[in-house]
């Protein structure tokens, strides 16, 4: 079956859109060098579309001089600077610019001969996503970020977690969210769009660039946790993944990076076959279909015990111990009854149970536990010989924490920046410590 698809350009990217509006990224060379590119489709699965058939068909192209170099790899901008007739290890040097540095302006960039920079700034673009909001926690242990994206009237939310030597950053990866989870606030939005490579690597050259301005260390750690589900933008996120990873990029190991994730059963088994050994969690919530059922939709697709069998299958793969994200609601899934089904679906398995006590959402449609009965239902588990944590949620006084981030448009948004106390640079937060392992995040 055809799809209809319209474009338009700019300066970061052609991209496609289907009457669904679901959006897809092409970078293309100033030149026109890279005509074919492959991009996901999460309606019809691959497709392969050629710039020239377009053009062919006179379907016009308004198409922006300069080439955004953070929409390429590293091959495309080493294939870049070649066409130029530059050196292919210009290439790494540009890419340790962008992302090492965090340059925005080729000037800059001192060992770089005048005459290639100047060329660089005819036909190339480095331009950062710009920080509209910069709001501290008044408790010193979280920053949400707001940034204003390429082609969008939305703000894309990220969140600047602290925790004693921890620097972890919570992003986004798509603007807004299909799967309609009943607790989140994302998913309120709807799907709007895929966040483009350029965009999710954006928020962390945000990030960093607050840090360094606090006098502080680099991001630490990443966690794919903010608005979407990354798996569904799984072109992007794997490009992202490739230079948080990559020595002359972040140099941020595997070990200290995880994709959350509803349960896109699929996209795991990509996932498992890259040969990667990043963190999975799983976000599971329920001990039954029927439950599971109500709060997301996609378990009607994706039950629970297809779950568990692949989660299984990644810790096979891997030899990394999945986490089942477990929402606690007063009097639903924080009983003993829901303690002991969940020790019959996951017991005798090698997981880790993350349990989030449901923060605060514009709907109040659900209460959560006070401490004592959090504390109690962990300790169950822990009777019972599940590995569980307790995540004591850090960013609800600025709308940070999980579930809450919700993607406002720019002309809704503020724009002012929360004067926070002083950012904790040094030191543990405090929290009660029980007689099984308690996790902030």
């Amino acid at each position: 079956m055809s799809r209809q698809l319209t474009f338009s350009a700019d300066g970061c990217a052609i991209r496609f859109k289907d009457e669904q509006f679901h959006y897809f990224c092409l970078p293309v060379g100033y030149d026109f060098s890279y005509t074919r590119y492959t991009i996901i489709s999460a309606v019809k699965g691959r497709l392969t579309i050629n710039i020239e058939t377009f053009l062919m068909n006179d379907i016009s192209i308004t198409m922006s001089k300069t080439l955004n170099l953070k929409n390429l790899s590293l091959p495309q901008i080493e294939d870049f600077v070649l066409n130029l007739g530059a050196k292919k290890f210009h290439g790494r040097q540009l890419y340790k610019w962008i992302y090492q540095k965090r340059l925005s302006s080729f000037d800059d960039m001192t060992n770089m001969a005048k005459p290639f920079r100047a060329q660089l700034h005819e036909c190339a673009s480095i331009n950062k996503l710009e920080p509209r909001s910069v709001i501290e926690s008044r408790f010193g242990d979280a920053v949400k970020f707001g940034f204003a994206l390429c082609e969008s009237e939305h703000i894309a939310e990220s969140v600047l977690l602290i925790d004693d030597n921890r620097r972890t950053a919570c992003i986004s990866s798509q603007l807004g969210c299909a799967l309609g989870c009943t607790f989140c606030e994302t998913g309120k939005l709807g799907f709007i769009r895929n966040l483009t490579q350029e965009e999710i690597i954006g928020q962390l050259i945000g990030i960093n660039d607050y840090l360094i301005s606090k006098g502080d260390k680099l991001i630490t750690n990443i966690v794919f946790m903010g608005m979407g589900e990354a798996l569904s933008n799984y072109d992007n996120f794997l490009s992202s993944l490739s230079i948080i990873m990559a020595e002359d990029g972040f140099n941020i190991g595997a070990r200290r990076i995880t994709v959350s994730t509803a349960g896109v059963i699929p996209s795991i088994e990509r996932l498992i076959k890259e040969d990667l050994t990043i963190g999975l969690a799983i976000s599971l919530n329920a001990w039954n279909n029927e439950l599971r059922n109500s709060y997301m939709p996609i378990n009607r697709k994706y039950p629970i015990e297809q779950l568990v069998e692949i989660a299984k299958k990644y810790h096979n793969k891997t030899g990394r111990r999945v986490t089942f994200e477990y929402v606690l609601i007063t009097g639903v899934t924080d009983t003993p009854a829901a303690a002991a089904a969940l020790h019959a679906l996951l017991g005798g398995f090698p997981c880790k149970i993350n349990l989030i006590p449901v923060n605060p959402a514009g709907n109040k449609e659900y209460n959560s536990p006070d401490e004592r009965h959090v504390v109690r239902f962990s300790e169950e588990l822990h009777r019972k010989g599940l590995a569980a944590t307790i995540r004591r949620s850090r960013g609800q006084d600025i709308s940070g924490a999980c579930g809450q981030l919700t993607g406002s448009s720019i002309n809704s948004y503020t724009g002012t920046r929360h004067a926070g106390p002083a950012l904790l640079l040094s030191g543990t937060v405090q929290t009660r410590t029980v007689h099984i392992k308690t996790q902030i995040e």
